[in-house]
């Protein structure tokens, strides 16, 4: 896909010549006449790059990158200053501002190219470094750190428009069992395997995140406590349907919802779907509870009718193996 550039200019001629090279080499070219247009721009169409003059009447060039770079959301992005000015001076302040590179009038094309590709290249590693450490490299699932940056957020923003929001704390039974009798590369792949099998039954707005060793948090927006409940059946079912490298898994669900009309911090429920897990596990694990201050969610074991359409299921389009009629019953919370 083509990298997208603002350039940001008040001069039509420049704005012209600028467009005409880099739409010869193929880029995406949107335009700003002014400072406060470039940022409106850039919230909404997130450029790569941006090119951005100097001398603009309004807001001027080294205004609108310092509000740039002071933005999280588009901080990232790189901005190449295009100016006459050529005092030392200028660059000093341009560089406070948060600018990435200089361009100095009359463009020249060649220079204008090594510029824009160097800032591209820089921003691309930039972003695969970003993504790496918001990854969990073992289970490919969004990691604590991910997810401490962005469940808040969408959280507050089902709470902005009156929608409820649920969670599902996911604990494996007796992966500490596995690690000590098979070694840990088994539990990892163990561990791998549910996750993927969580995901097939999720939503793509749906937020999975590692945050322990053998413990997952799935965010629902637009979710009740009624949802979470079905989802959280349908994951331990799921989960549980076949053996995973031979082992007989399973798998303890709490859940938490909004409370319809209350202002809750997502911690707050985040601990009230921690304690419906801690009372699956007290009872033996290989099941799912829900908030017990909202409804319980019967602390049974996962639903033998959901698992013989789910296995049924499974066998006609996978010709899946049965699952063994031994479970094991007792949860151990365990931290690699």
């Amino acid at each position: 896909m083509p990298a997208r550039i603002l350039v940001v200019d008040d001069s039509e001629l420049n704005v012209k010549l600028l467009v005409e090279y880099l739409e010869y080499e193929s880029y995406v070219v949107s335009t700003a006449a002014n400072g406060f247009e470039g940022l409106a721009k850039i919230e909404a169409e997130r450029p790569d790059i941006v090119l951005l003059d100097v001398l603009m009447p309004g807001l001027d060039g080294f205004e609108t990158c310092r509000r740039i770079k002071a933005d999280p959301a588009t901080a990232h992005i790189p901005v190449v200053m295009v100016t006459a000015l050529g005092g030392v001076d200028d660059l000093v302040r341009g560089f406070e501002a948060g600018a990435d590179d200089f361009l100095t009038q009359p463009v020249n094309r060649s220079a204008l190219m090594v510029r824009v590709r160097s800032q591209l290249q820089r921003k691309r590693n930039y972003e695969r470094i970003l993504e790496a450490s918001l990854v969990d490299p073992l289970t490919a699932a969004f990691n604590r750190r991910y997810f401490d940056l962005h469940a808040p957020r969408l959280a507050a923003r089902c709470r902005a428009a009156g929608k409820p929001v649920a969670i599902l704390v996911v604990d494996v039974d007796h992966l500490k069992r596995i690690n000590d009798m098979h070694g840990h590369a088994a539990g990892d792949r163990v561990l791998k395997e549910i996750v993927d099998r969580a995901k097939f039954g999720l939503r793509p707005s749906d937020l999975v995140a590692r945050v322990g060793g053998d413990e997952f948090v799935v965010l629902m927006p637009e979710t009740d406590l009624d949802a979470a409940n079905q989802v959280a059946e349908r994951l331990g079912a799921r989960i549980g349907h076949a053996p995973i490298e031979g082992f007989v898994v399973s798998a303890s669900i709490g859940a938490a919802a909004s409370k319809l009309g209350a202002v809750e911090e997502l911690d707050a429920m985040l601990q009230r779907a921690d304690a419906a897990l801690y009372e699956a596990k007290k009872v033996g694990g290989d099941r799912g509870s829900a908030d017990s201050g909202e409804r319980r969610l019967a602390d049974r074991r996962w639903s033998t009718a959901w698992q013989f359409i789910w296995r049924s299921w499974r066998r006609t389009r996978f010709s899946a193996p049965r699952t063994p009629s031994s479970r094991q019953r007792s949860g151990n919370r365990y931290r690699r």
